[in-house]
């Protein structure tokens, strides 16, 4: 049997290196978006890329939620606490990336403004998930290269957040999510 904290390593190690791959392949997407460097075949080669990495990442996010959950307890630490909900930002933010994308289409790339809000994404879903690692590392060996960053956030304490508030919240965000998925009109691929 496989301890849950070896599983959650080995989670996190898969989720942090198709985060990378996606990071990397989206913002030279928007590189060559900007600068026409590398050619359309290489541009539809890293869009490519980019795209069925985040699909691979947004597979991984709740594996490592899981596993991590399994591996200590969130309720009695705060900064697992923090974890959990940071987590929940992270699924948010690479959903819209993947969403974005598969809405989109690979035209976006033709259009700077749509590329510049897809990269952002990206990026701050790969910041939450660098925040996750910090986080875990904290846990784990009571240090993180993230004390080398003067910015770098603490998360030593965590909201109080009663039962019932954090239902309603829940709620209101699944609200969201299925007004977003079946009433708001569907986006247009972008013509090239």
């Amino acid at each position: 049997m496989i301890a849950a904290a070896t599983m959650h390593a080995f989670s996190t190690e898969l989720l942090v290196g198709s985060m990378t791959f996606s990071v990397v392949a989206t913002v030279l997407c928007l590189g060559e978006s900007m600068f026409e460097k590398l050619g359309e075949r290489a541009q539809r080669g890293l869009d490519h890329a980019a795209y069925f990495a985040a699909i691979f990442s947004l597979c991984c996010i709740p594996l490592v939620a899981l596993t991590g959950n399994a591996a200590g307890d969130a309720s009695s630490s705060p900064i697992l606490v923090n974890k959990m909900l940071l987590s929940g930002l992270c699924l948010g933010l690479w959903i819209g990336v993947v969403h974005g994308r598969r809405t989109w289409g690979p035209e976006m790339w033709s259009n700077r403004k749509m590329s510049l809000v897809h990269t952002v994404i990206a990026c701050a879903g790969y910041t939450t998930a660098a925040m996750l690692g910090s986080i875990g590392s904290v846990i784990t060996r009571g240090e993180t290269v993230g004390d080398l960053f003067g910015i770098w956030p603490h998360f030593d304490n965590a909201p109080a957040i009663s039962f019932g508030l954090s239902m309603i919240l829940a709620l209101l965000s699944l609200t969201a999510l299925m007004v977003v998925i079946f009433v708001q009109p569907k986006g247009e691929k972008v013509e090239s």
